[in-house]
């Protein structure tokens, strides 16, 4: 790295210093105090008013703020920032607000805990803007609990917004939540390693848990998440023909209606479903009452329903 030292911008897009520190890593100077490097910012929903977002001691108050940071810093073509990603650190006993924008190429990533769970909780309802010239491709969300403070969907992403991510996140299904999570055309989407959680009376989720609507869709992936819904688990309704490379592996769901229900019927795109566990009320002495996806494009998964339990594709014993 240090080889390389002389052709480094000597100041951030802030003002700030930017040299290595003694390990080679970026840093920003800002009088006699150390940064990390301009794209990396805080939030501390606890703070009585917001800083510059640079450090935790001068953390934005709302994640809203540092959103926009992030994505101002992507798009502004004098940090040449197209190829990296930004950072937004947040915390906060609750963080309640609705957001409508997202932040391009940025990682949101929740620290701290909130009351006994280690995750930032946000508060609200999030319907992200259409899609204008400020996209938001490549939002990545970490460990962050998506807590519903209205009836509706709990986050709602619009055409055009891809490469959105959630992982280790939870979507808790609060004071009548439909939808947990809904988007159309969800190009490069992933949801890993989350859960989407009922109320305290066990309900939650009166349509689906999981939303994915119209068009093509590609690469999309819902993986080890654990579900449990009022209604149905993945409800997957892309163009027939048009569901391309797009996975459901080794998820858990427990549903009053189907674990997975793809309209995408064709055996050559369509979902793949692989390794996942549905426990349903619907009575499947039918079994195909209990799902909608293709055979042929599904393999070890196990449906339990009213009365009995029964792998999709059944095996065959030779």
């Amino acid at each position: 790295m240090a080889r390389w030292a002389a052709n480094l911008r000597k100041t951030g897009y802030d003002g700030t210093s930017i040299t290595e520190d003694p390990f080679g890593r970026l840093q920003a100077r800002t009088g006699n105090s150390r940064l990390p490097f301009a794209s990396t910012f805080y939030v501390d929903g606890n703070r009585v008013s917001s800083g510059g977002g640079k450090t935790w001691k001068t953390a934005f108050k709302t994640l809203a703020e540092g959103l926009a940071a992030a994505h101002a810093f992507q798009g502004l073509s004098a940090n040449r920032a197209w190829a990296q990603r930004s950072t937004v650190y947040c915390v906060g006993d609750a963080l309640t607000e609705d957001l409508t924008k997202f932040a391009e190429k940025t990682d949101v990533i929740g620290v701290g805990t909130t009351n006994q769970h280690p995750r930032t909780r946000l508060e609200g309802n999030h319907v992200l803007e259409a899609a204008t010239t400020d996209t938001y491709h490549g939002c990545v969300f970490h460990n962050i609990e998506f807590y519903s403070d209205a009836a509706g969907i709990i986050v709602d992403i619009p055409i055009n917004q891809n490469g959105i991510g959630f992982d280790n996140c939870v979507f808790s299904a609060i004071d009548a939540a439909t939808i947990g999570l809904r988007a159309v055309q969800a190009h490069d989407m992933f949801i890993t390693n989350c859960r989407f959680d009922p109320n305290t009376s066990g309900a939650g989720f009166s349509t689906a848990a999981i939303q994915i609507n119209a068009g093509s869709v590609t690469n999309f992936l819902l993986e080890n998440c654990r579900i449990h819904s009022s209604a149905i688990g993945l409800d997957f309704n892309p163009t027939a023909g048009q569901a391309i490379n797009c996975w459901a592996i080794d998820n858990v769901m427990a549903t009053v209606g189907m674990g997975i229900d793809s309209e995408d019927d064709s055996a050559t795109s369509g979902l793949l479903v692989v390794g996942n566990r549905m426990i349903t009320d619907i009575d499947t002495t039918t079994v195909t009452d209990g799902y909608d996806f293709v055979l042929a494009r599904a393999i070890d998964n196990v449906i339990t329903g009213k009365d009995e339990t029964d792998a999709v594709p059944y095996v065959l014993q030779a």
